[in-house]
């Protein structure tokens, strides 16, 4: 059979077409949906109402968080293209499969100015993996945060339909789904990262523990909020990956994975190259009274260290602090509860200090690190502990 010119470059033209497609398509990422991060059967605790959202589903028995993640994804074609669900289009071998995976929720009040404030807050990672090896490749965290003002504390019942909305909806004018795919858009990633760091310890020493004793608190549930605050902090102020902290949830470093079609995964962590240590030293206040006013003075006090394991060399290992102060006008009587103003001014704390690892602020170090000036060459070096994981 003879073939004209024409139908020759037609062929190869076709061809070229397949071969180009065909590595577009296993240059694609392997999407796996909604996964719930850590021990499932610690849900109550961990995400109470998200697992209860786990179980709505759309009329043809597709998961509800899946089915909206997806509509999501189809109407950003950049993210669209980059993403696939179907394995056959990926091959054999080494598949970089990625999720959202949520570490927790959270569910707070705060009267202000005699206006009472609720706070929804959902705690979750950009993690991927390879999924033929069953290997973390890498996990950005993500911090979602939701607030109105409220008449009256909310019942279990209207709290579960706000997280509905939060994850069904754009009602709440944010939504995990839109601000999980605004991260991943600015992610490229490696076939594998060659150096990792992880939060590793949370101390809590005695001082601070009667504080958190006299405010009916958990020491447990303060020790997660550290561990997340503090890591994602890291890794938004410095654009890096993490290990994701997981405690009591990680085994022969070993993570589940529960997506919420019902299937298990077990997630195999590499070991860290760095590990960062935080100790919460105290928490410390007082009072200044005015004619006309009253100024409340709230300090909270800390340890941060980054250690490298391998070598057991501490690169950072500073005392460090935070101070706020809220003035009140008599005339208006009024009021905060220190307890949150004690866990702003952590969360400043823990943020403001994880900036210093991508660009070192001297004048920031003089007033927050015991040391002052004498601490500024610590935190550049860690600083370039911190550019190795780029």
């Amino acid at each position: 059979m003879r073939y004209s010119i024409l139908q020759i470059i037609t062929l190869i033209f076709t061809a070229l077409i397949f071969i180009s497609s065909t590595a577009t398509a296993q240059d694609k990422l392997l999407f796996s949906g909604f996964a719930f991060s850590g021990n499932y059967e610690n849900r109550k605790e961990l995400y109470p109402y998200s697992s209860k959202i786990e179980f709505l589903k759309s009329e043809n028995g597709q998961p509800l968080l899946n089915k909206v993640f997806n509509e999501k994804i189809k109407s950003r074609p950049n993210e669209d293209a980059r993403l696939t669900s179907e394995l056959g289009r990926i091959g054999q071998g080494n598949q970089i499969t990625v999720a959202f995976a949520l570490t927790y929720e959270k569910v707070e009040y705060m009267e202000l100015d005699g206006h009472l404030l609720l706070f929804l807050g959902i705690n979750a990672n950009v993690l991927a993996f390879d999924r033929a090896s069953k290997q973390l490749i890498a996990a950005y965290p993500l911090r979602i945060r939701y607030h109105d003002t409220v008449n009256e504390r909310q019942s279990d019942e209207q709290i579960l339909t706000l997280f509905k909305k939060l994850y069904l909806t754009n009602e709440l004018g944010i939504n995990p789904f839109d601000e999980w795919l605004n991260k991943f858009s600015e992610i490229k990633f490696k076939g594998r990262y060659t150096k990792y760091l992880q939060v590793k310890n949370i101390d809590i020493e005695p001082e601070a523990l009667k504080m958190i004793a006299l405010h009916n608190e958990k020491p447990k549930a303060l020790k997660n909020l550290i561990a997340n605050e503090l890591e994602s902090s890291i890794a938004s102020t410095n654009n890096i990956p993490i290990i994701p902290w997981s405690p009591g949830e990680v085994v022969g470093r070993v993570m589940a994975l529960r997506f919420c079609d019902g299937n298990t995964f077990m997630l195999n962590l590499p070991n860290p190259d760095y590990e960062v240590d935080f100790t919460l030293r105290a928490f410390r206040g007082t009072e200044v009274e005015g004619a006309y006013s009253l100024q409340k003075i709230y300090r909270t006090l800390g340890t941060i260290k980054i250690y490298q394991p391998d070598i057991k060399k501490y690169h950072l290992n500073e005392n460090i602090y935070n101070t706020q102060i809220v003035t009140l006008a008599k005339a208006y009587d009024a009021k905060v509860e220190d307890w949150e103003q004690y866990k702003k001014t952590l969360n400043e704390l823990l943020y403001d200090t994880s900036k210093q690892f991508s660009s070192v602020n001297s004048g920031w170090i003089k007033e927050h690190a015991s040391r002052g000036a004498e601490a500024i060459d610590t935190f550049r070096d860690a600083s370039k502990i911190i550019d190795q994981l780029k």
